[in-house]
Order: C-alpha cells, then structure tokens, then sequence
C-alpha cells in the first residue's frame, strides 16, 4: 500500500505540473431509431467548447469531428422530423478516438418549428420494442461502479429487483426467480452461460468471460420483454460487441484481478471500412494468491484465459458481414489437505478436479433492401464443455474411491432470420424465425449408498425452432403501444408454446410517463435434465416428457423526471409461474430452488404440476451522470412463494423479501488531462433461505440430514457489504492511463455463506463469505 501511495503521488505532482493541451477525434454515424438506415443532413454539435464546433453528416450518415481537446463532452444532434438527441458527459482521452453510433427517433407529426428533445438517459433500452423493466447496460457504468469488476451480470446487480447469489458467484436472482430463468443473447444469438467455471445448464460462474473492453452498450431486461426473446423466465442479457476502429489502429493492455489483458483494433487496410478488434486475457489470480489476498478457493488457484474477437466488413453501402467470436477455458485442482475454512467451492473430504471448456463463434449479414426494409441473417455455433471428477479420501489424505465423475458436453448449431419493415413514422414490423440444434454427449456417475451408479450416459441431439412477429404503433408523440406473439417448439418431446407481449407507454409530459407491460413466458428445462435415467436399461427417459416452465409477467411503471439529470421510477409487478417441475410423490421439491450451484440436480420422477408466484414494488432514484458525479438509490420488497406435490406454499431460498442498493461517485478534473474519481456502493439485503437440519437424526446416522418438513422456514441474517474505489485517469501524447484501487468489503463483513452441522462436535460449522478484498487495476491506451 505503501508504494501504491507514492506511486498516485507521484502521478499527481507530474500531471499538475505538465499541462501541455493534447486533443482527439469524435466520430460516428447517425441512424434512423426504427429502420436502423442512416442518416444524411444530420447536424451535430459539439455544445462544450467555446465557439462551438458542427458539421452536418455525409451521404452515409457518418461525421467526424476533429482537434477536439480531451476531457469531457456534450453533443447535440438534430434533424428535421426526428427529436433532437443530446449526448452528455463523454469521455474523450488522448489515446483513443471515440466512436458513436446516434439513433434518433423521427417523429409522428413532422413539425418543422418544434423541437422534441430526447432526455439522455438509460430508461429506455436500446431494443425498440421493449415497453417496461429495460434499461441499457451502459459499459462506462460497468468500468465505473466500485464492486462490478468490470463483470456485466455483477453491474446489473446494483439495478432495482436484482440481487445476487454469493460472492463466489455472479449469479443474479431476477425478483426473486431461480438465475437459470436468465437469458444470455450475444449478437443475435442464445449463447450458454459466459463464465469462467460455469457448468452446463447453469448461467453465472465465479469469473465472466465478458471483457467490457470489447463490449458495446446493450439491454438488460427484468420482466415482460418483447417478443423476439424466448426461452427466459427471469431476465435477459442482449449483448453487443463494438467494431473496431476503422480509421486507425490502437491498442490495448490491462492488468488486474480479472487478469492480464492484451487488445487490438484497427483497419485491416487504410482507407478502407473494413475492421477487427480483439482481445486475449490470461488468469493472474496466481498473484493475488501469492500477495495473500482470500480468493475463497483456500490454497487452490484457479486458472483460465479467453479471447474475443469480431470482424467488421462491409460489402458496399448496403450490406455488412460480420464475424464474432468469444473461447475460453478453466481450470482448478482442490485438495483435501489444503483445504480450510475459508474455502467456498469445497466442503467435503474429497480431492477436486473441475474443467470447463466453451466456445461461441458466429457470422451475420445484414443487408438493407431501402432505407425503411432490412434483413440479418444470423449463423453460429456454440459449445459448452465441462469434466469433473471427485475422490473420497481417508483422514490422511490417501484416495480412497471416485464419490463423482461427470463428462459433459454440448454443441449447439443456431441461425437466427430477422426481417424489419419501417412503414411510416408511426408503424414499425419485425419478423423473425430461430432455429437451434442441440448435440448432447454426456456420461455421469456418482456414489450412491455405496454403489457407483451411472445417472446419465446420452448420446443424442434435439431441436428447438422459435419465431417471433413484433408491431411497433405510435398514436403520437405521447403514446406508443408494443405487441407481439412470440411461439418456441422442442421437437425432441413434441412441446408447443405460444406466448402474447403487449406493452404501452403513455407520456403525461416532459415529466411523468406511465408504462405497462405484460407477456407470457416459457422455458425448456435445463437440458442435462431430460437426460437422468438411475436405470439405463430404461427404453425412455424418466423426464424426457417434461414440458415448459411458464410465468405470466404482469407490470406497470412510472417515471417521474425531477430534473433533467434526477428521476425517480417506480414498479409494480407480479409473476404467475406455472408447469413448473416437483416429485410426483409428496416433498417439498421444486426446480425453482436451483441454479446457484456449480452441479444441477440429478432427479427423476418429476412431473409439470408445481407453481409459484412473485410480487413486488421497486423503487430507483437516479442522478445520471452531470457536473462531475451521479448517484443511484434502489429499493426492492418483494415476496418469492413455491409450492410442491405436498401442497404447501413456502418461500423460494431467493425470497430475501428486500435489497437495498445505494451508490454514488465523483471525479475531480484535476486539470483538463487528469481526473480522480471516488465510487462507492453500499448493499444491504435478506438473507438467504434454507432448511433447518434434524439434529437428533443426523447425530443417529453420522451426517446432515434436513428436516424437510420445515423446507425453507430459516434465513440467514442479512447480507451487507461496503464498497470503495478510486481510479486515477491520466493523458499524455497518444497515450491514456488508468490505475484505479477498488477495495471490495471495506468493513471486512462476515456475512454466512453456509452453515452445517458436524456430528462429531455436535455444532454447526459456520463458512463466511469473502471479506476484506482490495482489487488494483492498472489500464493503458496507446
């Protein structure tokens, strides 16, 4: 800590001292909202400089504004019949040309002497049909919040009706449903789980293959989406990737606790549009460990490293061909004697092995056949692999017997059609058809009353079609209705489902909008599900005639602008869930109480007639970013209820019934190339549920048994972690620095991860969750 200190001293008496102005360029392309064509005559303005700098956008839509010094920027960007956009607080460094893309909405009455202005803020999503529980999920956000390590799905957790699972995971429960009702969507395409150490069926992991340096500003949507999105019950993730820079080639190299980074962009011949962009990053939690920072893992490290790639390639002025890829692998090796207290991912006698390999890689073309018609095709092939193998051992240490082995892999082959028709500044039509082939080859086994007993040993593939037809009507410039019917078909059981979106969005005036929204939602079962057959002499499957989970999502929402920069939203919900799978004898099971551990559970027996419900209010007050700081309030009560074959209502173990979020920061401008900024997030939310254990039955047999009857009643005390971050930014000619200090559980909190009970000490081993965490990051741009 020492060096760190003279280090930033250092860097502020040379940054005061050398004042030398250093400038960069903005540039972009400015299109229609609707249509996605581009827009020529475009005027737009840079209103933070003194006089101000204009110019009006070419032929294709595109401008670029030159010699602008760096710092922090408004532009302005007008045309006649479209409201006026205003883009504030934008980030310019020495190092790097920023690069925009401006959608501006035409307008239902083309008034010549009257000026819309559009509020720039994050309440609407980028997706136009989306109506209700939308935001963008904004990467200088996700760089910016104290707590996120630049990780999207640990961002999204600071949003209203989100919470997450651990520490040791980035799980995110969506009002209180399962996180594997989460959707995670990457360039028009259903990808599996983006994580590090994720296992199949699954959709967090404790490190996110997403590198925000490659990520452009996307969707994050938490009930009631449009149409187009199927196979979700909780929540969705619509992310983009950026292009790279097509006029000049800069790079990239980062080091922190989501490791060593190295990143490129640039044109593949000047003068030319074509670009790439790619990043390759290598685990450095091997340092970390060694300096003696807790990574909850105890004396095993793990290990990982992904690339990300996307190619941009125009094919003359109407059509464009992209090629996008993320791959990754993952590794850790954990010993029973090297295990401690502190170990959150092992709790057993036993010698660990866990991989997991996934791969992502994908083609689009789009094409605009005029300026209000457009078609993308969308083909991609995925793969998720994950191995394991557990091994008893005795009390010194020596193997005794393989407890678990699981060899699990699948591949999805996905297209993805999408049509979009502009027929009037009023009406707006998408089509769309998804196809996905899924190829399964998994082998597992485990130990079972001392037999070794194979669970699944599969070998097939299956097919999932879904299409989607949307309509956007704007009465007028106030009120605007989104609706659609979105259907999904598994062929390998014959299972059908057609599903309404409708929303509506009704502007009282400049300060108050009322939003509604309602869908109804299916998802398939995770798929390793399908597959659990304890007897393989079975001709079929146990559950392979399992049907769709379903929720109606009901909302409606009020934002209430206070200021230009402050408003105030409100939501109300409730969610109907259906056909959900329990036991066919009487317990207290529902696959809604899974999905934040690494394994799924291996049942059979299961049949579609468990329900459950959700309701809540959400409240967020949010200063956007304005004269050097923000600020975000959320509050979220909500109940989270399930019942079983025994036919009573209990709570989920997501039913936390509150979390409440405050963060807020600021950047001092040192002069006009430095800045320092302070960010923090303080969260305080329920306890997770879970079951009380029989104690005189465990004592009898020798190990935990829960008493099931009481399934869920206990809690554990509530969870509250203090956040702090300090980034210090730097400019010099064509080089940009960053080295920022986020120091995770300021308090070094002890918040329960697990309790069990030890029949040999007749009391309860208590495991806390990660504590006192300082996370250095050091970032430059050259």
């Amino acid at each position: 800590m020492k060096s760190l200190s003279t280090l930033i001293l250092s860097l502020l008496i040379f940054s005061v001292a050398y004042t030398q102005n250093y400038t960069q360029t903005i540039k972009g392309v400015v299109v229609d909202k609707q249509s996605g064509s581009e827009l020529p005559g475009a005027n737009v303005i840079i209103t933070s400089v003194e006089p101000i700098i204009g110019v009006a956008t070419d032929a294709n839509g595109r401008f670029i504004l030159e010699d602008i010094n760096v710092g922090r920027h408004a532009i302005k960007i007008s045309l006649i019949g479209y409201e006026t956009s205003t883009l504030s607080n934008l980030e310019l460094n020495s190092a790097k040309q920023l690069n925009l893309r401006v959608e501006l909405e035409e307008t239902v009455t083309n008034l010549e002497t009257v000026t819309i202005t559009a509020k720039d803020d994050k309440r609407e999503a980028l997706n136009k049909m989306s109506t209700v529980s939308a935001r963008t999920l904004s990467i200088e956000e996700a760089g910016r919040y104290s707590g996120a390590l630049a990780d999207p799905s640990r961002m999204a957790q600071n949003f209203a009706g989100v919470s997450g699972a651990s520490d040791d995971r980035n799980d995110i429960i969506v009002r209180g449903n399962s996180p594997t009702g989460v959707l995670w969507r990457l360039e028009g395409i259903d990808i599996p789980s983006p994580n590090h150490f994720s296992t199949l069926g699954n959709t967090g992991g404790p490190i996110s293959m997403l590198n925000i340096n490659n990520l452009d500003n996307s969707d994050f949507m938490t009930s009631a989406f449009a149409a187009e999105y199927g196979n979700a019950l909780s929540g969705v993730f619509d992310l983009q990737m950026k292009n790279g820079n097509a006029d000049k080639r800069e790079y990239m190299a980062q080091i922190g606790f989501n490791g060593f980074e190295l990143g490129a962009e640039g044109p593949f011949k000047k003068g030319e549009r074509a670009s790439y962009l790619v990043n390759y990053r290598y685990s450095t939690l091997g340092v970390f460990s060694k300096l003696g920072i807790d990574l909850g893992t105890g004396a095993a490290v793990p290990e990982y490293q992904d690339l990300t790639f996307k190619i941009n390639a125009p094919i003359g002025k109407k059509t464009r061909l992209f090629l996008f890829g993320i791959g990754g692998n993952s590794g850790i090796n954990f010993l029973a004697e090297e295990s401690t207290t502190d170990n959150l991912y092992l709790r057993n006698a036993e010698d660990t092995e866990f991989t997991s390999e996934t791969g992502i890689i994908g083609t689009s073309l789009s094409h605009f056949f005029n300026k209000n018609t457009s078609a993308k095709l969308i083909l991609a092939a995925t793969s998720s692999r994950t191995k394991g193998l557990a091994e008893s051992v005795d009390s010194n240490f020596v193997k005794q017997f393989v407890t678990r082995s699981f060899n699990r892999q699948q591949d999805k082959l996905s297209a993805h059609l999408k049509f979009n028709k502009k027929l009037s500044s009023k009406d707006n039509f998408t089509f769309g058809l998804m196809y996905d082939k899924y190829l399964f080859d998994m082998i597992d086994s485990v130990l079972i009353l001392g037999n070794y007993t194979t669970t699944t040993d599969n070998n097939d593939n299956a097919d999932l079609s879904q299409g989607y037809l949307q309509w956007q009507h704007k009465f007028s410039n106030q009120f605007t209705i989104n609706a659609g019917i979105h259907s999904q078909y598994f062929l390998y059981n014959n299972n059908f489902a057609i599903e309404p979106r409708l929303g509506l969005r009704y502007s009282l005036n400049n300060k108050h909008t009322i939003n509604i929204g309602y869908g109804l939602h299916s998802q398939l079962q995770p798929i390793t599900l399908y597959f659990v057959d304890f007897d393989q002499t079975n001709d079929i499957l146990p559950n392979i005639n399992l049907e769709f989970t379903k929720a109606h999502h009901f909302v409606i929402g009020h934002d209430f602008f206070l200021t230009q920069n402050i408003r105030l939203k409100t939501e109300v919900y409730y969610q109907q869930l259906f056909n959900v799978p329990i036991d066919t004898s009487e317990s207290n099971y529902s696959l809604l109480n899974e999905g934040v551990d690494f394994a799924l559970p291996e049942r059979t027996g299961l049949t579609n007639e468990g329900k459950g419900r959700n309701y809540g209010v959400e409240i967020t007050l949010e200063k956007f970013f304005s004269q050097g700081y923000y600020f975000l309030a959320t509050t979220s009560l909500f109940e989270s209820k399930y019942t079983a074959s025994d036919n009573i209502e209990r709570n989920t173990v997501y039913n936390g019934n509150f979390v409440y979020n405050v963060l807020a920061g600021k950047e001092f401008i040192i002069n006009e190339k430095n800045s320092l900024s302070f960010d923090t997030r303080i969260t305080y939310s329920g306890g997770r549920r879970y079951t009380p254990v029989n104690i005189p039955l465990s004592d009898f047999v020798g190990f935990q048994v829960l008493d099931q009857e009481q399934g869920f009643t206990e809690q554990y005390p509530a969870y509250f972690r203090w956040d702090f971050k300090l980034t210090w930014k730097l400019n010099y000619k064509k080089v940009a620095q960053q080295l920022a200090l986020d120091i995770l559980n300021v308090t070094n909190k002890q918040n329960v991860f697990t309790k069990e009970y030890n029949t040999e000490t007749k009391q309860f081993d208590t495991t806390f969750q990660r504590g006192f965490f300082p996370v250095i990051l050091y970032k430059v741009y050259f």
